[in-house]
Protein backbone atom coordinates (compact mmCIF):
# COMPACT_ATOMS: atom_id res chain seq x y z
CA UNK A 1 0.00 0.00 0.00
CA UNK A 2 1.59 3.32 -1.15
CA UNK A 3 0.74 6.41 1.35
CA UNK A 4 1.00 9.67 -0.50
CA UNK A 5 0.87 12.83 1.86
CA UNK A 6 -1.42 16.03 0.17
CA UNK A 7 0.94 18.83 -1.05
CA UNK A 8 1.35 21.32 1.07
CA UNK A 9 -0.37 24.65 -0.19
CA UNK A 10 2.24 27.13 -1.18
CA UNK A 11 0.83 30.75 0.22
CA UNK A 12 4.52 32.31 -0.91
CA UNK A 13 4.03 32.45 -4.24
CA UNK A 14 1.25 34.57 -4.16
CA UNK A 15 2.82 36.81 -1.65
CA UNK A 16 5.32 40.07 -2.89
CA UNK A 17 8.34 40.45 -0.46
CA UNK A 18 8.29 36.92 0.90
CA UNK A 19 10.97 34.24 0.19
CA UNK A 20 9.94 30.44 0.28
CA UNK A 21 11.12 28.74 3.36
CA UNK A 22 13.83 26.12 3.34
CA UNK A 23 13.52 22.54 4.69
CA UNK A 24 14.96 21.29 7.88
CA UNK A 25 17.11 18.24 7.97
CA UNK A 26 14.29 16.29 9.84
CA UNK A 27 11.72 17.50 7.41
CA UNK A 28 13.60 15.89 4.92
CA UNK A 29 13.83 12.60 6.30
CA UNK A 30 10.50 12.76 7.23
CA UNK A 31 9.34 13.77 3.84
CA UNK A 32 11.29 10.85 2.10
CA UNK A 33 10.10 8.09 4.80
CA UNK A 34 6.55 8.31 4.01
CA UNK A 35 7.60 7.99 -0.05
CA UNK A 36 9.16 4.62 0.84
CA UNK A 37 7.02 1.87 -1.38
CA UNK A 38 6.75 -1.69 -1.12
CA UNK A 39 4.74 -4.44 -1.43
CA UNK A 40 4.85 -6.08 2.09
CA UNK A 41 1.25 -5.18 3.79
CA UNK A 42 2.91 -4.23 6.59
CA UNK A 43 5.18 -1.78 5.54
CA UNK A 44 2.32 0.94 6.45
CA UNK A 45 2.84 0.08 10.34
CA UNK A 46 6.95 0.37 9.76
CA UNK A 47 6.53 3.62 8.13
CA UNK A 48 4.42 4.71 10.98
CA UNK A 49 6.90 3.06 13.24
CA UNK A 50 9.63 4.92 11.80
CA UNK A 51 7.92 8.34 12.02
CA UNK A 52 7.45 7.81 15.87
CA UNK A 53 10.75 6.64 16.42
CA UNK A 54 12.24 10.29 15.52
CA UNK A 55 9.64 12.09 16.84
CA UNK A 56 10.95 13.59 20.69
CA UNK A 57 9.22 12.18 23.04
CA UNK A 58 5.72 14.32 24.60
CA UNK A 59 6.26 14.32 28.35
CA UNK A 60 3.08 15.57 30.22
CA UNK A 61 4.91 18.37 31.49
CA UNK A 62 6.27 20.42 28.84
CA UNK A 63 9.68 22.42 30.33
CA UNK A 64 9.28 25.95 30.96
CA UNK A 65 9.57 28.51 28.42
CA UNK A 66 8.73 26.03 25.71
CA UNK A 67 5.88 28.29 24.44
CA UNK A 68 7.97 30.99 23.82
CA UNK A 69 8.02 32.80 20.44
CA UNK A 70 4.33 31.26 19.98
CA UNK A 71 1.12 32.70 18.64
CA UNK A 72 -0.86 33.03 22.34
CA UNK A 73 -3.64 30.69 20.91
CA UNK A 74 -0.60 28.07 20.40
CA UNK A 75 0.61 28.32 24.51
CA UNK A 76 -1.68 24.78 25.10
CA UNK A 77 -0.32 23.21 22.01
CA UNK A 78 2.17 20.13 22.71
CA UNK A 79 5.71 20.56 21.41
CA UNK A 80 4.98 17.42 19.10
CA UNK A 81 1.90 18.72 17.80
CA UNK A 82 3.58 22.88 17.38
CA UNK A 83 5.93 20.76 15.56
CA UNK A 84 3.53 19.21 12.70
CA UNK A 85 2.32 22.23 12.54
CA UNK A 86 5.42 24.07 11.73
CA UNK A 87 6.19 20.76 9.55
CA UNK A 88 3.25 21.39 7.13
CA UNK A 89 4.16 24.66 6.82
CA UNK A 90 0.84 25.96 6.28
CA UNK A 91 -0.91 29.29 6.93
CA UNK A 92 -2.53 29.10 10.56
CA UNK A 93 -3.62 32.55 10.62
CA UNK A 94 -3.22 36.21 9.49
CA UNK A 95 -1.82 39.60 11.50
CA UNK A 96 -3.64 42.83 9.59
CA UNK A 97 -2.33 46.23 11.16
CA UNK A 98 -4.10 49.28 11.05
CA UNK A 99 -3.01 53.37 11.46
CA UNK A 100 -6.01 54.43 14.30
CA UNK A 101 -5.04 57.86 13.20
CA UNK A 102 -7.44 58.13 10.69
CA UNK A 103 -10.02 56.71 13.14
CA UNK A 104 -9.32 58.75 15.90
CA UNK A 105 -9.16 61.69 13.59
CA UNK A 106 -12.97 61.11 12.04
CA UNK A 107 -14.21 60.60 15.82
CA UNK A 108 -12.61 63.60 16.98
CA UNK A 109 -14.46 65.69 14.05
CA UNK A 110 -17.66 63.68 14.95
CA UNK A 111 -17.66 65.19 18.22
CA UNK A 112 -16.88 68.57 17.18
CA UNK A 113 -19.44 68.61 14.38
CA UNK A 114 -22.04 66.68 17.27
CA UNK A 115 -21.01 69.83 19.49
CA UNK A 116 -21.64 72.69 16.81
CA UNK A 117 -24.47 70.54 15.74
CA UNK A 118 -25.76 71.06 19.88
CA UNK A 119 -24.70 74.58 20.18
CA UNK A 120 -26.79 75.71 17.06
CA UNK A 121 -29.93 73.88 18.30
CA UNK A 122 -29.85 75.27 21.48
CA UNK A 123 -29.15 79.17 19.75
CA UNK A 124 -32.69 78.35 17.78
CA UNK A 125 -34.37 77.20 21.05
CA UNK A 126 -33.81 80.06 22.01
CA UNK A 127 -34.14 82.68 19.23
CA UNK A 128 -37.28 80.58 19.08
CA UNK A 129 -38.57 81.28 22.39
CA UNK A 130 -37.73 84.95 22.24
CA UNK A 131 -39.91 85.81 19.04
CA UNK A 132 -43.01 83.50 20.73
CA UNK A 133 -42.56 85.98 23.42
CA UNK A 134 -41.64 89.01 21.74
CA UNK A 135 -45.02 87.90 19.55
CA UNK A 136 -46.83 87.74 22.36
CA UNK A 137 -46.33 91.46 23.66
CA UNK A 138 -47.00 92.32 20.38
CA UNK A 139 -50.43 91.14 20.39
CA UNK A 140 -50.37 92.79 24.16
CA UNK A 141 -49.86 95.88 22.34
CA UNK A 142 -52.00 95.70 19.53
CA UNK A 143 -54.57 94.62 21.99
CA UNK A 144 -53.68 97.80 23.97
CA UNK A 145 -53.18 100.37 21.14
CA UNK A 146 -56.98 99.28 20.05
CA UNK A 147 -58.42 99.84 23.01
CA UNK A 148 -56.00 103.22 23.73
CA UNK A 149 -57.76 104.10 19.97
CA UNK A 150 -61.10 103.15 21.02
CA UNK A 151 -60.34 105.88 24.07
CA UNK A 152 -58.79 108.52 21.95
CA UNK A 153 -61.78 108.78 19.63
CA UNK A 154 -63.99 109.08 22.72
CA UNK A 155 -61.86 112.08 23.86
CA UNK A 156 -62.24 113.58 20.64
CA UNK A 157 -65.86 113.43 21.12
CA UNK A 158 -66.42 113.88 24.29
CA UNK A 159 -64.10 117.23 23.37
CA UNK A 160 -65.85 118.42 20.85
CA UNK A 161 -68.98 118.28 22.63
CA UNK A 162 -67.04 120.13 25.72
CA UNK A 163 -66.49 122.96 23.06
CA UNK A 164 -69.89 122.80 21.42
CA UNK A 165 -70.95 123.57 25.35
CA UNK A 166 -68.57 126.13 26.02
CA UNK A 167 -69.27 127.77 22.50
CA UNK A 168 -72.90 127.93 23.60
CA UNK A 169 -72.72 128.81 26.72
CA UNK A 170 -70.22 132.09 25.99
CA UNK A 171 -73.43 133.42 24.05
CA UNK A 172 -76.15 133.57 27.01
CA UNK A 173 -72.73 135.43 28.91
CA UNK A 174 -72.41 137.80 26.08
CA UNK A 175 -75.78 139.27 26.55
CA UNK A 176 -75.71 139.13 30.76
CA UNK A 177 -72.39 141.35 29.91
CA UNK A 178 -74.20 143.73 27.43
CA UNK A 179 -76.81 143.92 29.82
CA UNK A 180 -74.64 145.04 33.20
CA UNK A 181 -72.74 147.52 31.01
CA UNK A 182 -75.77 148.61 29.88
CA UNK A 183 -77.13 149.41 33.40
CA UNK A 184 -73.57 150.57 35.21
CA UNK A 185 -73.93 153.31 32.21
CA UNK A 186 -77.49 154.20 33.62
CA UNK A 187 -77.24 157.58 35.37
CA UNK A 188 -80.73 157.03 37.45
CA UNK A 189 -79.91 153.45 38.70
CA UNK A 190 -78.18 153.88 42.47
CA UNK A 191 -74.46 153.72 42.77
CA UNK A 192 -74.77 150.67 44.61
CA UNK A 193 -76.30 149.13 41.36
CA UNK A 194 -74.09 150.39 39.08
CA UNK A 195 -71.16 148.58 41.64
CA UNK A 196 -72.37 145.69 41.55
CA UNK A 197 -73.49 145.40 37.25
CA UNK A 198 -69.97 146.37 36.57
CA UNK A 199 -68.86 143.33 39.57
CA UNK A 200 -70.85 141.49 36.36
CA UNK A 201 -69.07 142.51 33.64
CA UNK A 202 -65.59 141.51 35.07
CA UNK A 203 -66.96 138.46 36.73
CA UNK A 204 -68.44 137.85 33.01
CA UNK A 205 -64.84 138.91 30.83
CA UNK A 206 -63.20 136.71 33.20
CA UNK A 207 -65.56 133.78 32.16
CA UNK A 208 -65.17 134.42 28.71
CA UNK A 209 -61.64 134.57 28.67
CA UNK A 210 -61.56 130.64 30.34
CA UNK A 211 -63.95 129.89 27.88
CA UNK A 212 -62.62 131.32 25.11
CA UNK A 213 -58.89 129.38 25.78
CA UNK A 214 -60.62 125.81 26.90
CA UNK A 215 -62.53 126.10 23.11
CA UNK A 216 -58.87 126.78 21.81
CA UNK A 217 -57.86 123.81 23.87
CA UNK A 218 -60.18 121.52 22.78
CA UNK A 219 -59.95 122.50 19.25
CA UNK A 220 -57.99 119.35 17.21
CA UNK A 221 -54.96 121.12 15.49
CA UNK A 222 -54.27 121.13 11.87
CA UNK A 223 -51.02 121.51 10.94
CA UNK A 224 -50.25 123.34 7.33
CA UNK A 225 -46.42 123.78 7.29
CA UNK A 226 -44.71 126.69 4.85
CA UNK A 227 -41.55 128.10 5.04
CA UNK A 228 -41.20 130.96 7.41
CA UNK A 229 -38.85 133.47 9.47
CA UNK A 230 -38.44 132.49 12.93
CA UNK A 231 -37.24 135.90 13.95
CA UNK A 232 -39.17 138.08 12.18
CA UNK A 233 -42.18 135.91 14.22
CA UNK A 234 -40.78 136.76 17.31
CA UNK A 235 -40.36 140.31 16.10
CA UNK A 236 -44.14 140.28 15.41
CA UNK A 237 -45.36 138.87 18.61
CA UNK A 238 -42.97 141.50 21.17
CA UNK A 239 -44.86 143.98 18.97
CA UNK A 240 -48.19 142.61 19.87
CA UNK A 241 -47.06 142.54 23.59
CA UNK A 242 -45.22 145.84 23.69
CA UNK A 243 -47.95 146.96 26.16
CA UNK A 244 -47.44 144.95 28.63
CA UNK A 245 -43.25 145.02 28.31
CA UNK A 246 -43.39 148.87 28.56
CA UNK A 247 -46.01 148.91 31.06
CA UNK A 248 -43.77 146.97 33.44
CA UNK A 249 -40.65 147.96 32.17
CA UNK A 250 -38.98 144.93 30.99
CA UNK A 251 -35.87 145.11 29.02
CA UNK A 252 -36.65 142.37 26.26
CA UNK A 253 -33.62 140.98 24.03
CA UNK A 254 -33.19 138.47 20.99
CA UNK A 255 -29.87 137.13 20.13
CA UNK A 256 -28.91 134.36 18.14
CA UNK A 257 -28.66 133.01 14.43
CA UNK A 258 -31.42 134.29 11.67
CA UNK A 259 -33.49 130.74 11.07
CA UNK A 260 -36.22 129.44 8.71
CA UNK A 261 -37.96 126.79 9.48
CA UNK A 262 -41.46 124.64 8.32
CA UNK A 263 -44.26 125.70 10.88
CA UNK A 264 -48.23 126.82 10.68
CA UNK A 265 -47.64 130.77 10.73
CA UNK A 266 -50.99 131.17 12.65
CA UNK A 267 -49.82 128.00 15.71
CA UNK A 268 -46.23 129.14 15.30
CA UNK A 269 -47.40 132.80 16.61
CA UNK A 270 -49.69 131.24 19.24
CA UNK A 271 -47.11 129.67 20.76
CA UNK A 272 -44.55 132.45 21.45
CA UNK A 273 -47.25 134.72 22.01
CA UNK A 274 -48.44 132.44 25.19
CA UNK A 275 -44.73 131.52 25.87
CA UNK A 276 -43.88 135.28 26.30
CA UNK A 277 -46.73 136.34 28.31
CA UNK A 278 -45.43 133.93 30.63
CA UNK A 279 -42.58 135.26 30.75
CA UNK A 280 -43.65 138.67 31.06
CA UNK A 281 -46.21 137.52 33.65
CA UNK A 282 -43.20 135.45 35.70
CA UNK A 283 -40.81 138.40 36.58
CA UNK A 284 -41.70 141.68 38.00
CA UNK A 285 -41.14 145.54 37.65
CA UNK A 286 -37.62 146.04 35.60
CA UNK A 287 -37.44 142.50 34.56
CA UNK A 288 -35.34 141.01 32.13
CA UNK A 289 -36.25 138.63 29.08
CA UNK A 290 -34.18 136.60 26.34
CA UNK A 291 -35.27 134.92 23.23
CA UNK A 292 -31.98 133.12 22.04
CA UNK A 293 -32.26 131.05 18.22
CA UNK A 294 -29.62 128.91 17.29
CA UNK A 295 -28.79 125.45 15.45
CA UNK A 296 -28.45 122.17 16.83
CA UNK A 297 -26.86 120.64 13.42
CA UNK A 298 -27.72 121.25 9.78
CA UNK A 299 -31.67 119.77 10.32
CA UNK A 300 -32.94 120.94 13.85
CA UNK A 301 -32.76 124.56 15.06
CA UNK A 302 -33.78 125.33 18.92
CA UNK A 303 -35.41 128.38 20.68
CA UNK A 304 -35.10 129.26 24.66
CA UNK A 305 -37.11 132.09 26.45
CA UNK A 306 -35.34 133.09 29.24
CA UNK A 307 -36.45 135.52 32.17
CA UNK A 308 -35.44 136.34 35.31
CA UNK A 309 -38.22 135.41 37.62
CA UNK A 310 -38.51 133.15 40.68
CA UNK A 311 -38.37 130.69 38.49
CA UNK A 312 -40.29 127.28 38.78
CA UNK A 313 -39.36 124.58 41.78
CA UNK A 314 -37.87 121.03 40.16
CA UNK A 315 -40.71 119.29 41.40
CA UNK A 316 -43.03 121.36 39.00
CA UNK A 317 -41.34 121.66 35.93
CA UNK A 318 -43.42 118.60 35.00
CA UNK A 319 -46.27 119.76 35.66
CA UNK A 320 -46.84 123.23 34.26
CA UNK A 321 -47.69 121.95 30.72
CA UNK A 322 -50.90 119.98 32.34
CA UNK A 323 -54.40 122.08 32.04
CA UNK A 324 -55.57 124.36 34.81
CA UNK A 325 -52.42 124.42 36.22
CA UNK A 326 -51.22 127.95 36.94
CA UNK A 327 -48.47 129.84 39.68
CA UNK A 328 -50.17 132.97 38.76
CA UNK A 329 -53.45 134.85 40.20
CA UNK A 330 -54.66 135.83 36.91
CA UNK A 331 -53.78 132.66 35.08
CA UNK A 332 -56.22 129.71 33.34
CA UNK A 333 -53.48 126.82 33.40
CA UNK A 334 -54.33 126.40 29.87
CA UNK A 335 -51.54 128.55 28.16
CA UNK A 336 -48.67 126.15 28.44
CA UNK A 337 -50.84 122.97 27.45
CA UNK A 338 -51.91 125.05 24.36
CA UNK A 339 -48.06 125.08 23.56
CA UNK A 340 -47.17 121.94 24.07
CA UNK A 341 -50.05 120.70 22.30
CA UNK A 342 -49.42 122.53 19.26
CA UNK A 343 -45.68 121.30 19.68
CA UNK A 344 -46.17 117.78 20.05
CA UNK A 345 -48.62 118.34 16.44
CA UNK A 346 -45.38 119.76 14.80
CA UNK A 347 -43.40 117.29 15.99
CA UNK A 348 -40.96 119.32 18.18
CA UNK A 349 -40.01 119.18 21.62
CA UNK A 350 -40.35 121.66 24.69
CA UNK A 351 -39.33 121.33 28.13
CA UNK A 352 -38.65 123.22 30.77
CA UNK A 353 -35.13 124.24 31.87
CA UNK A 354 -33.46 125.86 35.63
CA UNK A 355 -31.77 128.72 34.51
CA UNK A 356 -29.81 130.06 37.35
CA UNK A 357 -29.49 131.50 39.62
CA UNK A 358 -33.41 131.92 40.01
CA UNK A 359 -35.09 132.31 36.09
CA UNK A 360 -36.88 129.80 33.72
CA UNK A 361 -35.55 129.03 30.44
CA UNK A 362 -38.46 127.08 28.34
CA UNK A 363 -36.65 125.96 25.60
CA UNK A 364 -39.50 124.91 22.64
CA UNK A 365 -39.27 123.66 19.08
CA UNK A 366 -36.10 121.52 17.93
Amino acid sequence: MVVLPPPPPDFTNGLRGFQRREQRPDETNSANASNITTNNPTGTNAVAENTASNAPPDSGNRPRGSGRGRPPWMHGMSDADYRAFIARRELHGLVMTMSTENFQAICTRDIWMRYIIAFFAGISAIVAGLAWRNTTKTSELQIRLVRASELNSHLKEMNLAAAGLAHETRNPLNIIRGMAQMLSRESSAPPEIRDKARAIVDETDKVTVQLNEFINYSRPREVRRAKLALNSAVGEVMRALSHDIDEKKIKLETKGDLISIEADEQLLRQVLFNLLLNAIQAVGGEGEIQVVTGRQNATEAFMEIRDNGSGVPPERRKEIFKPYFTTHQKGTGLGLAVVQQIVLAHGWEIECLPNEPKAQSSASPT
